[in-house]
């Protein structure tokens, strides 16, 4: 599959994932009872809005050049684990804060874990290297979750 993929193709993939997210988290937006979810759901639409954004923004560029800089600027980006020891509920009316959170870690890892795979099934540098940075894209997306889930729930 990746391989018949053009780079264009690959984000404008990774575009629609971010969009889907922005959807995902809107809608549980707009029928949030509790105040504080309701202003946590919009602010991570509106983070993933940011991140389609930037996305576009690569596709004018040079991915060559993105990917480099990309993979000197990362460093290790921590991984707490909440994503595979919490079990995501369905968002509705009820959710809180901590469903909502739950439900963007494994969103989030979700995407890592796309990305990662697809750099496995590539032969093509720049078509690797573009997995990467999305991959610590999606990595550092979640541990920043993860780690306010943390401050939040386990203070």
């Amino acid at each position: 599959m990746a391989d018949t993929l053009s780079i264009q193709e690959i984000i404008e993939q990774a575009i629609q994932f971010e969009e889907e997210s922005v959807q995902l988290y809107a809608n549980a937006a707009l029928v949030a009872k509790d105040g504080h979810v309701k202003a946590r759901l919009e602010e991570m639409a509106a983070e993933e809005r940011a991140h389609a954004d930037k996305l576009r923004a690569l596709l004018g560029t040079n991915i060559r050049w993105a990917s480099r800089k990309s993979r000197a600027e990362r460093g290790t980006i921590p991984d707490l684990q909440l994503a595979e020891t919490l079990r995501p509920r369905q968002l509705g009316p009820e959710s809180d804060t901590q469903d909502v959170m739950v439900v963007a870690m494994h969103r989030e890892k979700a995407a890592y874990d796309f990305y990662r795979a697809m750099t496995g099934l590539v032969d093509d540098p720049m078509a690797r290297g573009l997995f990467e940075l999305l991959a610590a894209e999606e990595q550092q997306h979640k541990y920043r979750i993860e780690s306010t889930y943390e401050k939040a729930v386990y203070k």
